[in-house]
């Protein structure tokens, strides 16, 4: 329900609340004193644009709309961090001077969009050129499937998971199909490269190791003099001095200053120490000269197994690239051989799962078709019940004569069923059928809209959540008796649903549980408007404007009390014990 509305800076509005009662309000006012800006309003809390030519400035529109009953909604603000006072919550709506436009919902930035989608779940406008749902097949097909919704719409929500798995299935035989093109493709040489790596087992950084020693190989004679001769400097022989006995020398002589001065001893340990180092050094330069091979069966197997780790790399590493490209050694031929492995997994189970999914996605199919021909027919047998009820809608909206009928076709399958939905009106006797936005006239359509939205509303089985419908003179073109009913059938709707309604009728605003009037002012050559809430005393000079032009005829105002008490004594301004619009 949407409590409260304030407009401003729009048009000839500069400032103006308006608060909605529960079930029918009715919105009039002269001629110019800015009913349209209103709605104007109205529909920039559903996202609309505000013509530059309606504003003189920066423009605002707050809405406050109640909450209960609106689960989805409520989830999607609170997903928001939307703030919430007492069940309600604020939407502001703000076009800048330079025409930015900004949007909040419970103190929460919003794109305008998201400000459509969400308030758009709750408020329905309907202008004299915005009447959608007897214009689009889509809306018409929704608007069927609300009507039988107990039972079409769990034919509707199985039929679209059907949908989706077929969807997904599909891909999924697509990709295997793909996998298994490649796997014939690619199979046999990724396999037999992998046998062949596993047959000559490299190791990582193997081929770097084995050029190391190569090199040192190449050079065994030259090595082993010079570490020979090293480890003779260090330790020397009997021949000559060497570093050892020197360091011998120096500790035996700075041991015996030591006795005589102690803070000598830490250097006597360092040298201790440093003879102990240099021994070290000595004894593996030995052996390191020990151990070059220099046989030439050695430097004949390096260089084998190096040749062969070199025609590995050579030969693989284009069949088994990496992200940067070919495999250059060994070490990222190994990385890469890791991911063809994982592919040649993916192809072993490939052509099973294939068959499992192909067989899952026929069943799918089949399902599919049993439930597109279960959506059919529920939708063929609730079509005569719609035509049912908006014909009897009609027939209390003058317009008796009229033969309302909806087709239900077939069409290409989609995630809603193969149905297309048409709405066709033959307005008087002997007129073909066409769709209702050919066949009616102005009034026609606005009549026939509205028989629409009360048997919807009234075919609802959940009243918590009701709809707010917003109608912006759907009484154009019209007046007398059907006039009179369009206010009936307005009030009857105002039982299931809120409805605001902006009307020229006196017919119309009598039913109205809450009656607002736009008052227009005039200062100093420039014109303003604000609303009033009207009482009865109020009302009944107001209808006799509406009826008269003049509010203080004695006859008008006598003829608008008996209107009003005529209206009144029709119990349905007002929302029904099972609940209010919310």
């Amino acid at each position: 329900m949407l409590s409260t509305l304030r407009i401003r800076q729009i048009g000839v509005i500069d400032d103006a609340m308006l608060e909605f009662g529960p079930g029918f309000t009715a919105l009039t006012g002269e001629t110019g004193a800015g009913k349209t800006m209103i709605v104007t309003g109205l529909t920039m809390l559903l996202g609309d644009r505000l013509d530059r030519g309606r504003t003189r400035g920066s423009s605002t529109v707050d809405g406050t709309l109640a909450l209960a009953g609106h689960e989805e909604l409520s989830t999607s603000l609170d997903e928001l961090g939307a703030e919430e006072d007492d069940g309600e919550v604020l939407v502001v709506r703000r076009v800048t001077r330079d025409g930015r436009s900004r949007a909040q919902i419970g103190g929460v930035p919003v794109p305008i969009g998201t400000l459509a989608r969400l308030v758009g779940t709750a408020v329905t406008v309907h202008g004299q050129a915005d009447q959608q749902r007897l214009r689009d097949l889509d809306a018409q097909r929704e608007a069927l499937d609300r009507f039988a919704d107990a039972e079409i719409g769990p034919l509707l929500t199985r039929h679209r998971e059907i949908w989706r798995e077929r969807a997904a299935l599909t891909e999924r035989v697509a990709e295997l199909d793909g996998l298994l093109a490649e796997r014939d493709r690619r199979g046999t040489a990724l396999r037999e490269a992998l046998e062949r790596i596993e047959a000559t087992a490299p190791q990582v950084g193997e081929d770097d190791a084995l050029r190391t020693e190569l090199e040192r190989l190449g050079n065994a004679e030259e090595l082993r003099g010079g570490a020979t001769q090293a480890a003779l400097a260090l330790v020397g022989d009997d021949d000559g001095p060497a570093a050892g006995s020197l360091l011998d020398v120096a500790s035996e002589s700075l041991g015996r200053a030591a006795r005589t001065d102690p803070t000598l001893t830490p250097l006597v340990e360092r040298l201790d120490a440093a003879r102990i180092e240099l021994s070290d050094v000595s004894g593996e330069l030995t052996r390191y000269a020990e151990d070059i091979d220099a046989s030439p069966g050695r430097l004949d197997e390096v260089g084998e197994r190096l040749h062969e780790l070199t025609v590995l790399v050579r030969d693989l590493g284009t069949l088994l690239p990496g992200p940067d490209g070919p495999a250059e050694d060994v070490t990222a031929l190994l990385e890469t051989s890791r991911g063809a492995a994982v592919d040649l997994d993916r192809f072993e189970g490939a052509e099973q799962e294939r068959a499992t999914a192909a067989t899952r996605l026929q069943a799918v199919q089949d399902e599919l078709e049993e439930t597109a021909d279960a959506l059919t027919a529920a939708r063929t047998a609730a079509a005569e019940r719609l035509a049912a009820a908006v014909q009897e809608e009609l027939r209390h909206l003058e317009m008796p004569d009229a033969a309302l009928r909806v087709d239900v076709s077939q069409r290409s399958h989609r995630s809603h069923g193969r149905d297309a939905v048409a709405i066709l009106l033959a307005p008087h006797p002997g007129a073909d059928p066409l769709p209702v936005a050919q066949a009616a006239s102005g009034g026609e359509l606005s009549r026939v809209m509205l028989a629409l939205e009360v048997a919807l509303a009234s075919s609802r089985s959940d009243r918590t959540a009701a709809p707010v419908f917003v109608f912006d003179e759907i009484d154009a073109g019209i007046g007398g008796r059907a006039a009179l009913a369009v206010g009936q059938r307005l009030a009857q709707l105002a039982r299931h649903a809120q409805v605001i309604v902006v009307t020229h009728l006196p017919q119309v605003a009598a039913h109205a549980g809450t009656h607002l009037q736009i008052v227009k002012s005039s200062t100093d050559g420039a014109t303003s408007s604000t609303v009033e809430t009207l009482e009865r005393a109020g009302r009944i000079r107001e209808l006799a404007r509406m009826l008269a032009g003049d509010d203080a005829s004695d006859l008008a105002l006598a003829h608008a009390e008996e209107l009003l008490e005529a209206a009144s004594s029709v119990p349905a301004g007002r929302p029904s014990p099972r609940g209010a619009a919310g």
